[in-house]
């Protein structure tokens, strides 16, 4: 008979109840009300920089959080799912402790961001970023583990999960990655402006080129290094031509165009391209290289793995 696992089920429900509070926090902040001041859109007014998008874009919020809300619900629901070995959440654990403990963590560093954030205090919100996104690449790094891990077995007994990890789960976790990755890139121009003195036009162009230097590293990486881990994570382009996009809006003149109007426009391009062949490449690989071809499902008892690895990996 099926039994829950009382330590991972705690650790969803307090993944659950932190989720919540984060969605409180956060529409707070849109309608500046409670512990905030004003809003999150006033306060980016305040400190414009060449490199903040047209206020339409940071709509994207709407689609994280629902992405997000569907990749809880999908979680959560492993609570009441059965397979031959018990139930989905526990059974294989595809996702471990750390990716719960990464998550609420990150959680905690979003919520510090929105208040300091409301208070104009920018480095301290950059600080609160840059952790952000360092839990965000915890969590993808637990979620890459767990389907490495697990991948084969669900391959062939539960199809349709394995598809859920990685379209819902996988990909929620990275738009989110993206979006703040961008966002984190916005605050250090700002601080880079307000705070350390440099010109609006060369904050912003430090900006634009980390940016493109970090487009071009990860997709050598997704495609030469990590194809096995990160194959269907195909968002990151995506959201990138959305803010580029917003930024073409704002920040391009086409009569006069700045030296940080046309690196938008070649950025915007570059991620174009980029995206095309990012498609190209795993909808070829998934058909002439698919995945877990060289494993032994057989061989790969759920149960036996589980209790091989370490107790953050568990």
């Amino acid at each position: 008979m099926a039994e829950h696992n009382s330590g991972r089920l705690a650790a969803i429900v307090v993944f659950l109840i932190g989720f919540v509070i984060s969605l409180v926090f956060n529409g707070l902040s849109v309608v500046g009300v409670g512990p905030y001041t004003t809003t999150t859109a006033n306060v980016s007014a305040e400190f414009d920089t060449e490199i903040t998008p047209i206020g339409w874009t940071f709509n994207i919020w709407s689609v994280i959080y629902v992405w997000l809300t569907l990749m809880v619900i999908y979680i959560v629901t492993g609570l009441c799912r059965k397979n031959g070995y018990g139930y989905v959440y526990c059974s294989p654990p595809v996702l471990p402790y750390g990716f719960f403990v990464s998550w609420c963590i990150n959680l905690c560093f979003n919520i510090g961001w929105l208040l300091v954030w409301d208070r104009g205090i920018m480095i301290a919100a950059m600080v609160f970023l840059i952790l952000v996104i360092c839990t965000n690449y915890s969590m993808i790094f637990f979620i890459c583990h767990g389907l490495h891990v697990y991948g084969p077995w669900l391959k062939k007994y539960h199809n349709a999960d394995l598809w859920c990890y990685r379209m819902i789960v996988q990909n929620a976790v990275m738009v989110y990655t993206t979006w703040t990755t961008i966002a984190t890139l916005i605050n250090l121009t700002i601080v880079l402006t307000y705070n350390a003195g440099v010109s609006s036009e060369d904050a912003a162009t430090i900006s634009y080129c980390i940016l493109a230097i970090v487009l071009l590293v990860w997709f050598i990486l997704e495609n030469l290094v990590l194809d096995k881990h990160v194959r269907y994570i195909i968002v990151i382009y995506p959201v990138v031509i959305w803010a580029l996009l917003g930024n073409l809006m704002k920040n391009f003149d086409a009569t006069s165009p700045s030296r940080n109007g046309i690196l938008i426009a070649v950025l915007l391009a570059i991620a174009c391209v980029l995206v095309v062949f990012r498609i190209a490449f795993v909808i070829w690989r998934h058909i002439k290289q698919p995945l877990y071809t060289d494993a032994s499902p057989e061989a790969m008892e759920p149960t036996e793995i589980a209790e091989k690895q370490k107790k953050i990996f568990r």
